[in-house]
């Protein structure tokens, strides 16, 4: 019996769990806002669950190798984004008149490729084992290393969208 149909079962459990994560965060904000609290907490539970589904999926893939390796590996991840998948979504969104999805294509690419900077420049860290924290942009997830920016480089946010994440 061939391991194939196992392997692409992996796959497609990894992609689904990282969809419920990914879901389940957003259905947690929202039920913050609304005021819902229990809710909320209801909907990070599943998606610290559906984490963890995720993760052992991914592990038994085999795509988690050493911190140099896995460094490559987002890099790589990145780039391919960047250079394969982005422009041809946003060339998609722009002939279906849906500028808003270009719009939001657009700044994932633009932040795709300072994401890859910033892998490589992990390397870095590897030798002088130095630690800093990070910003991430709430509107359009650029990060920033050490400080928040007064503005965000790929959207404009102010400051106060960038959320340490350290």
């Amino acid at each position: 019996m061939s391991e194939e149909k196992t392997s692409k079962n992996l796959k497609v459990a990894y992609a689904e769990e990282s969809k419920a994560l990914a879901r389940n965060r957003l259905f947690a904000e929202i039920a913050d806002e609304e005021g819902y609290e229990q809710i909320g907490k209801l909907f990070r539970a599943v998606a610290e669950a559906e984490s963890v589904h995720a993760k052992n999926a991914l592990r038994l893939m085999g795509e988690v190798k050493t911190t140099e390796e896995n460094l490559q590996v987002a890099f790589e991840n990145e780039m391919a984004a960047k250079n394969d998948y982005y422009p041809g979504f946003i060339k998609e969104a722009e002939a279906e008149e849906r500028s808003n999805v270009a719009l939001i294509f657009s700044r994932a690419r633009d932040v795709e490729e300072r994401h890859a900077q910033l892998y490589k420049g992990a390397l870095d860290y590897l030798v002088k084992e130095e630690i800093v924290d990070y910003y991430v942009c709430g509107v359009c997830g650029f990060v920033a290393e050490k400080d928040a920016p007064d503005e965000c480089p790929i959207c404009q946010a102010d400051k106060d969208a960038f959320k340490r994440v350290g």
